[in-house]
């Protein structure tokens, strides 16, 4: 049996996970709805890897959880740095040798201008490189990372956390949506429409070429694509993405309508959907599909 760090880089506990216990890891899990969907899973007897880039919050939300009673182990990563990422991998697989579940959770919001004074004051202009980055390529670096992990896994899942902000009817033009939910399009073709879009911003022509003008929401039109795409390319996971509604957490200043365990509700039921009810490649909301 396995010997586990509970918190990487901090003051190191073991514990022993046993060959069928099933291993998830969530992004951005040392508050809000991460850390809910850390805690649920952890409640249906899952090992759960809680990913911060906060190390001092990171490492708190995991003794907070053990104190509770939950099965948690803590790892930084940063996932706008390949090198963070591919190092929370490494402890994934020394320290538990497996992955079965990936809850991409971690993201930048910025609010009209400033993430409700977290940050200093950024134009539109300013927004869209640091969002696309953290949102869409941050997701995919971490996703592409621990793909082998979850291919060798009896059932794997990827869950991404998108939003209704990332509906299609943001974009504005026939062409730009025909891209997006074209089926044949590829990883890499996507990655040059989310870069397309940061360069027509910073030229101020994103208007004139069908982009809307949302940050954020286009950084989840390309979560949500991103998330078809790998279920047409990886057939043998169970990947979709999830809107979790309007929920108080810090990006908003708690000013959302739901709590942060509402919001983890549905990413915690597609992490645990058995094989029988296998689904993917499709958009979630409050446990049911819904459009795109």
């Amino acid at each position: 049996m396995p010997v586990m760090l509970s918190v990487r880089g901090g003051t190191a506990q073991q514990s022993e996970v046993s060959p069928q216990t099933r291993v998830a890891l969530v992004t951005g899990a040392n508050k809000g709805i991460g850390k809910e969907v850390a805690r649920k899973l952890s409640s249906e007897g899952v090992k759960t890897i809680i990913a911060y880039r906060n190390k001092q919050l990171g490492t708190a939300a995991v003794r907070e959880l053990q104190a509770a009673g939950y099965d948690v182990l803590g790892t930084q990563m940063d996932i706008c740095d390949p090198a963070s990422v591919l190092a929370a991998r490494d402890f994934v697989e020394e320290e538990v040798g497996s992955l079965d579940i990936l809850v991409n959770n971690a993201a930048l919001c910025f609010n009209d201008p400033t993430l409700y004074g977290k940050c200093a004051a950024m134009s539109f202009v300013e927004q869209a490189g640091p969002t696309v980055s953290t949102n869409f390529f941050g997701t995919l670096n971490v996703t592409e990372a621990f793909l082998p992990m979850l291919r060798a896994a009896p059932s794997p899942r990827i869950v991404n956390l998108a939003s209704y902000a990332g509906r299609l009817a943001i974009l504005r033009s026939k062409e730009k949506v025909e891209k997006f939910t074209s089926p044949y399009l590829t990883v890499e073709e996507l990655k040059l429409l989310m870069q397309d879009f940061v360069r027509d911003v910073e030229h101020g022509v994103h208007a004139s070429k069908g982009w809307p003008n949302t940050c954020y929401g286009l950084s989840k039109v390309g979560v949500i694509a991103l998330t078809k795409v790998l279920a047409r390319d990886e057939p043998q996971i169970m990947v979709n993405s999830v809107d979790p509604g309007y929920c108080a957490t810090d990006q908003n200043a708690h000013q959302g309508t739901r709590t942060a365990e509402h919001g983890a509700r549905t990413p915690a039921y597609l992490a645990l959907t058995p094989d029988s009810s296998f689904v993917s490649g499709k958009h979630f909301f409050d446990e049911a599909e819904v459009k795109w």
